[in-house]
């Protein structure tokens, strides 16, 4: 993720003070914080752990933390429960989540390491030790803090990652089909992870996998698999032929979306409730909810977020993409509107800000010899203006005014010098170029006076 701002550092830290929570909230989400002997039923199945205490507890079983003595290193492992092991269904279910995540090699998600039995149905499978928060807990910590540019930067860049992993995960043919913030896990340096495959299902032909054949079909028609706060229109209504990417791509807009205002798109006092929800994709945007947020960020979460798959982005990459285009534009900048006709800067004013131009139009004007306006160009959506007056802390030499109503993304100083490094070895070159085109600028401008003073002269001399 790179080095971490201030605004995510500051929620890690407060996380870390925190006891780990004593279990996860989902019957097939592996969060991971303490650990314990890999026992079931009072049954220890493979000498070469020692357990270290329980993560978590769901439906299907437990997580434990063990200690391997053969590679002398921890790792999580997580237990089928044996009353589960002769339950067809079930059984293939559990298999199914170590296969398929073993498929999946990359940074951003858990490495399963083995699968295993240790007799009297009891199955298990190890992965990667995974410590630190989730990114619902700093979310909640964070509180409206979240939206401070530092922390917001942070956070969608963490979302980053996992539109990353699930769009390699894509590209092996499985969908998540469970995600949203309590699935993200956030490590102490900044590592992130996209965890509970549970439910993860393979589209396509099945890879081999050894003892057991291919992956085997375990959802039955008409069940509804996932969140419901966070699911698609198709996953509420249980239609497991339409489940494909773009049901992810929902998913991952749903988190955005919580990640935005504080809380998922559905809400409601029961389970049913908001799946009705669900599946009538019904939801304010989030700047609705919070005018602070971005208007391009709530336009990307609420694309992702489309009832019909057809109109949400194509794939996990085209959001992701969608996201760093937006991470490199000027979200984070206050703006300013001027209506048509005023005029926003004065020649001979101090410059104290640059602007950017996100809509409308404005005219560049001087005054001429005559003391009459004379424009020397217009400029639209995406040009600046005022940017040497900063650099060379000297008074504007033009004049702009709103040809049509503009906003403008106001850079003052301060956010120019660090963006730029004018503080910096380099900022001697760009401000060096900004003076030098001034001088330009005032040559040109003296150019003009005697060329204007050369033809009233050759006027006044023609006059009879």
């Amino acid at each position: 993720m790179g080095a971490m701002t201030r605004g995510l550092e500051r929620w890690l830290g407060l996380l870390r003070q925190q006891p780990p929570p004593p279990s996860v909230d989902a019957p097939s989400t592996v969060v991971v914080c303490p650990p314990a002997d890999v026992q079931t039923g009072g049954e220890r199945f493979d000498e070469r752990f020692v357990t270290l205490g329980e993560i978590g507890r769901g439906g299907m079983g437990t997580v434990q933390r063990v200690f391997d003595q053969r590679l002398l290193r921890e790792l999580a492992i997580k237990v089928l429960d044996p009353r589960h092991g002769g339950h067809e269904r079930r059984l293939a279910r559990f298999l199914e989540e170590a296969r398929v995540t073993g498929q999946l090699e990359h940074p951003n998600i858990v490495p399963v390491h083995d699968l295993g039995s240790g007799g009297d149905a009891c199955w298990y499978f190890s992965m990667k030790l995974v410590q630190g928060v989730t990114l619902q807990q700093i979310i909640e910590r964070a509180g409206p803090e979240r939206l401070e540019p530092d922390t917001l930067a942070d956070l969608l860049q963490v979302f980053v990652k996992c539109c990353e992993a699930i769009a390699f995960a894509h590209s092996k043919g499985v969908i998540h089909r469970d995600l949203k913030p309590s699935n993200i896990m956030v490590g102490e340096f900044g590592q992130v992870y996209v965890m509970d495959w549970g439910v993860a299902r393979l589209r396509g032909a099945a890879p081999s996998a050894g003892d057991g054949g291919s992956i085997t079909e375990t959802d039955a028609p008409g069940d509804v698999i996932g969140t419901p706060a966070y699911m698609s229109p198709e996953q509420a209504r249980g239609a497991h032929e339409l489940v494909d990417e773009r049901s992810d791509v929902f998913t991952l807009g749903a988190t955005l979306y919580h990640l935005l205002v504080g809380r998922p798109p559905y809400d409601g006092r029961t389970y049913y409730a908001v799946l009705i929800q669900a599946l009538q994709r019904r939801c304010l945007t989030p700047e609705e909810i919070d005018p602070r947020v971005p208007p391009a960020l709530s336009r990307i979460a609420m694309r992702a977020m489309a009832a019909d798959p057809a109109d949400r982005f194509a794939g996990a990459g085209e959001l992701q993409r969608a996201l760093e285009d937006f991470l490199r534009g000027g979200w984070h900048l206050p703006a300013e509107s001027f209506a048509a006709g005023t005029v926003i800067l004065n020649e001979g004013d101090p410059g104290e800000a640059a602007y950017i131009i996100s809509k409308g139009r404005c005219e560049v004007f001087k005054s001429g010899a005559d003391g009459a306006p004379r424009v020397l160009r217009v400029m639209g959506p995406g040009e600046v203006f005022g940017e040497t007056a900063i650099l060379t802390r000297a008074p504007r030499t033009a004049s702009i005014r709103a040809v049509d109503d503009v906003t403008l993304l106001v850079v003052r100083e301060a956010a120019l010098t660090e963006a730029l490094g004018l503080n910096a070895w380099m900022g001697s070159f760009v401000t060096a170029l900004a003076r030098r085109f001034r001088e330009v600028d005032a040559r040109v401008g003296d150019l003009e006076r005697e060329v204007e003073a050369l033809r009233r002269q050759l006027q006044a001399r023609e006059t009879p």
